[in-house]
């Protein structure tokens, strides 16, 4: 469902103990490394959704105006 913005007001997907733990794994393997940290998210992401939008999660991480 979305708001009157376009924005989702809820999913059905939550995130499981599964995700969080790829996630920490990624950042704790690569925390050297920002670019590794960045390709290896967007790897774990596309394999949970083939739709998944590399390009544009690069973007919005790299945005250092968001606050």
């Amino acid at each position: 469902m979305l708001d009157i913005h376009g924005v989702f007001l809820y999913t059905d997907y939550i995130m499981t103990k599964k995700d969080y733990i790829a996630i920490g794994t990624i950042l704790n393997k690569y925390s050297k490394s920002e670019h590794m940290i960045l390709l290896k998210l967007c790897e774990y992401f596309k394999k949970d959704n083939p739709k998944f939008n590399a390009g544009k999660f690069i973007e919005l991480v790299a945005d250092d105006k968001l606050s």
